[in-house]
């Protein structure tokens, strides 16, 4: 109702207004997540790689001073025996081997007695030995890469690590596509590596990516931080995925974001097969997870990546697209996904041709269609081409280097390839939607110089620009609502904040996102501690509000799941180290100083008991009429990169109570005291709320029963701004402990 009383009455402000809002409101969602992926490309874990390589089978450090935080790269020329798997203690006794180059496909080894290359399927055995320097020798651990198919590994003549079923024969193959990182018993002069590797039915074999020897805690904090970004990255793929999903539910009509929406799913489904992630980890160690299921998923998202491609392609050059090429490429996929529902032995040997067929069709009709686009100089002709070049070339790349041919010395850069592809894309969706809405203003502009210019045309053209207003009033409402959206995904990974009262019946919590979705969260659990009951609860402020201050909310609340309910950590000083630890670890290598303020409490339902640390959040205990602060670390939780060195000086301690009768305990972030506002005895000066008048607050509601003091506070609040935008986010939890 508001933009049509600004119309009426300032028409050019108003229809200047309009346009602002709409695309200002796309171009923010698609400039946040454009940002993320840069900063997520840019982000990599700091590892110093020792760059000497073995020859004829050994490694020989024992004569050097190495760095505790360098990594042994173990690469370079090993003893290969073909069509054998040797144990460890017999490896002595045989005269037949050679020398190769690992990491790399056995595929590209020549047999000696031939002068051929041996085939992609068969058996082989792999050794290195390494002299380890003297100072490196105790804590040390292995990390086993994804060898692709069944695998044993031995060192020192024992067997530490398993996957699959070691077999050549093709219908009784269970390959793993999975590594680990294992710690190595005692103190280690000499390490003798012995890797027995099966491939019964994959189109390439062998040792594909490098043994890593190192301290255990520098090798699993690397692991750590990759499986992290890993993970965002995957989160972030499938929220793109789901943005534009609801993109298309706003908009029906631009099927191309439905289309860019399946890419996305179809790349973070890739992702999340092959990548490095706890999720997969997880599967195979505690579930009965059917490893045949993982190249089925893998492919299958492979083969639908194409004729989706095309899809979204026609979508953008309708003119430029021939009818007859999705029917080809779609076909070609649903041949694709029959073979995937053939035994596994038998699919593997038709895959690799089936997906060169496709990806050179799917090649030759987009080069067609943007061919045909630059030549007729269609818009974003240039983006899209470079987009796909990116996406192709780094494909090429990870391809040659799987068969042995290395361009470079990176393994992976297929994912620099996505980032940079789905940059251009949301680039174009974006160009699109400003093109769009600058020709409502162009349309806009005209209208109000033919009004006028034409006074008898004035009624008609005010109707039509009516029109264009109350579209481009819809558009904005559909940004507003991606943005709720995002907010109904925080909410549901956060909870439902009533779940409280599942834990203490007599509880609220006051949640006041600033917009929409929030930086400060919640977070709360119950957990069975040597018999006895224990609730712990989170009250956390993220650096930030909105989207930014939301993306870390979700991080936050991964980690806290992580250190409590997966490592069962439950002291709170403990979990706010770990926290610490790990937040920092995630920045560490950023110009920022993003973290957060959070208090925690661990509750004994049997015992009474409360313990409680905060990192500069407080908690506040009423007990007979009485307002008890007890006070957190000065130290936040994260910092940055500018305050990584100063870790060892942070500390965070934990207060223990003994909770008598008729207790409450509130925790709450600094948004309620900062909130900006007038205080009803009749003074005009703004001011913020402050500690000291919260504080009171706490303890005049304390007074009230439970069920009434959030609407209580919310009154207040509410009362105190009067026509005052809220300042920051607001949390406050209360609990009441008869």
């Amino acid at each position: 109702m508001q933009n049509y009383t600004l119309k009426n009455t300032f028409p050019y402000l108003s229809s200047y207004l309009l346009r602002f809002l709409s695309v200002q409101m796309i171009f923010r969602i698609h400039f946040v997540l454009g940002i993320l992926l840069v900063f997520l490309f840019s982000s990599c874990s700091y590892q110093k790689e020792l760059s000497i390589e073995s020859e004829k089978g050994i490694i020989d450090l024992s004569d050097k001073i190495m760095d505790s935080e360098e990594v042994i790269i173990l690469k370079g020329e090993w003893q290969f025996f073909w069509n054998k798997w040797i144990l460890p203690k017999n490896i002595e006794e045989q005269k037949e081997f050679q020398y190769v180059l690992v990491p790399t496909s056995w595929n590209t080894y020549k047999d000696p007695k031939t002068g051929e290359n041996y085939p992609s399927r068969g058996a082989a055995t792999y050794r290195i030995q390494v002299k380890l320097p003297r100072n490196l020798r105790k804590n040390l651990a292995i990390k086993i890469p994804k060898i692709w198919s069944a695998n044993k590994v031995f060192v020192n003549q024992k067997l530490i690590y398993e996957a699959g079923k070691m077999t050549t024969n093709a219908k009784e193959a269970d390959d793993v596509f999975s590594g680990d990182l294992l710690m190595l018993e005692g103190e280690n002069a000499e390490l003798d590596i012995v890797v027995q590797v099966a491939n019964p039915d994959f189109f390439i074999g062998g040792i594909l990516e490098n043994f890593k020897i190192g301290i255990y805690k520098n090798l699993l904090q690397t692991k750590e931080i990759k499986q992290t970004w890993s993970g965002i990255w995957l989160g972030l793929l499938f929220f793109i995925a789901v943005y534009h999903f609801a993109l298309f539910l706003f908009r029906p009509k631009q099927k191309s974001t439905l289309y860019f929406g399946l890419l996305t799913f179809f790349l973070g489904v890739i992702h999340l097969i092959f990548a490095d992630h706890y999720f997969y980890e997880y599967l195979h160690l505690h579930t009965s997870f059917d490893s045949s299921l993982q190249p089925r998923f893998y492919y299958g998202s492979f083969f639908l990546l194409f004729p989706t491609a095309i899809l979204y392609l026609q979508s953008l050059y309708p003119r430029e697209a021939k009818k007859f090429m999705f029917p080809v490429s779609g076909g070609l996929a649903a041949l694709s996904l029959l073979f995937l529902l053939l035994p596994t032995y038998i699919f593997l040997q038709f895959i690799q041709y089936l997906q060169i067929v496709q990806m050179v069709i799917a090649i030759l009709f987009g080069v067609i269609i943007l061919g045909t686009a630059i030549y007729k100089k269609r818009d974003e002709t240039l983006w899209q081409t470079l987009g796909i070049a990116f996406l192709l070339l780094t494909g090429i790349h990870d391809g040659l280097n799987t068969v042995g041919i290395s361009l470079t010395s990176y393994f992976d850069l297929i994912q620099f390839g996505f980032g940079a592809f789905i940059l251009l894309q949301m680039g174009i969706l974006a160009k699109r939607f400003s093109r769009a809405f600058n020709r409502v203003e162009d349309l806009t502009i005209n209208l109000e110089h033919k009004v006028a210019e034409r006074t008898l045309e004035v009624n008609e053209r005010n109707t039509e620009l009516e029109q264009q207003s109350h579209i481009l009033e819809e558009k904005n409402q559909h940004i507003t609502d991606s943005i709720r959206y995002a907010a109904r995904i925080q909410q549901s990974i956060l909870g439902d904040k009533n779940g409280l009262e599942d834990l203490f019946l007599e509880s609220f919590v006051l949640f006041k996102p600033r917009d929409i979705v929030s930086g400060d969260f919640y977070w709360f659990t119950k957990l069975i501690v040597n018999e006895k009951i224990h609730s712990i609860v989170v009250c956390a402020d993220c650096t930030g509000h909105g989207v930014p201050g939301a993306f870390m909310t979700v991080m936050g609340n991964d980690l806290l799941t992580e250190i409590v309910i997966n490592k069962q950590v439950t002291q709170p000083n403990e979990v706010l180290k770990l926290l610490d630890e790990k937040v920092e670890a995630t920045f560490r290598n950023q110009n920022t100083r993003d973290g957060m303020d959070i208090s925690i409490i661990n509750y004994c339902h049997t015992t009474r008991t409360v313990k409680f640390a905060g990192a500069k959040n407080p908690l506040y205990l009423v007990e007979h009429g009485t307002i008890q602060e007890v006070k957190g670390s000065k130290h936040a939780i994260g910092g940055g990169k500018s305050n990584y060195k100063k870790r060892k000086e942070k500390s965070f301690e934990t207060s223990t109570f003994i909770l008598p009768p008729q207790t409450t305990l509130y925790m709450a972030s600094d948004g309620f005291q900062d909130q900006f506002g007038k205080p009803k005895d009749g003074q005009s000066e703004i001011r913020k709320f402050m500690k000291k008048r919260f504080r009171e607050l706490l303890l005049e509601i304390s007074k009230l029963p439970i069920s009434e003091q959030e609407n209580t506070l919310n009154q207040i609040l509410e009362d105190w701004k009067q026509t005052e935008k809220q300042t920051d986010d607001i949390l406050v939890m209360g609990i009441y402990v008869g």
